[in-house]
């Protein structure tokens, strides 16, 4: 259902969640991290800091952070960005069928865009923080 820019985007703004507030980090090392390309992850980055998803530190040293907390960042926001796809319209012209199936199809498309921009992000990194406490060393 969701395309692999958006699964690698979750990964890397949850990669970029576990910063402390004045780190940054640069896209190689999440990639090598996460075992995600390079290349796609860098397009990523790019298109998530095009639209104040994240902030770039540039110069040595430098790299990415996120640009608000994930409490104010939704699915939806990452979706919009990374799924060129989503916003494409739903024809409403044609035979009736098609006008009733265009009309059917733009409601579920609005409630969609309502459930996913209740998803924010800082239930992910709660997901993330539970399965940490999951794991269990035994000697």
């Amino acid at each position: 259902m969701f395309p692999k820019k958006v699964y690698y985007g979750l990964r890397y703004v949850l990669a970029l969640s576990v910063l402390a507030e004045d780190e940054h980090i640069r896209v190689a090392e999440v990639a090598e991290r996460e075992k995600l390309p390079v290349k796609f992850l860098e397009t990523i980055a790019v298109a998530l800091r095009k639209n104040g998803v994240v902030n770039v530190k540039r110069g040595a040293g430098g790299g990415y952070y996120l640009a608000k907390p994930l409490s104010e960042i939704t699915l939806y926001d990452l979706i919009s960005v990374l799924d060129d796809k989503s916003d494409k319209p739903i024809p409403l012209t044609g035979s009736n069928a098609e006008k009733a199936v265009g009309k059917y199809l733009n409601e579920v498309k609005k409630e969609y865009e309502l459930l996913l921009n209740d998803c924010k992000l800082d239930k992910l990194k709660s997901m993330l923080d539970q399965e940490g406490e999951q794991i269990m060393y035994y000697i």
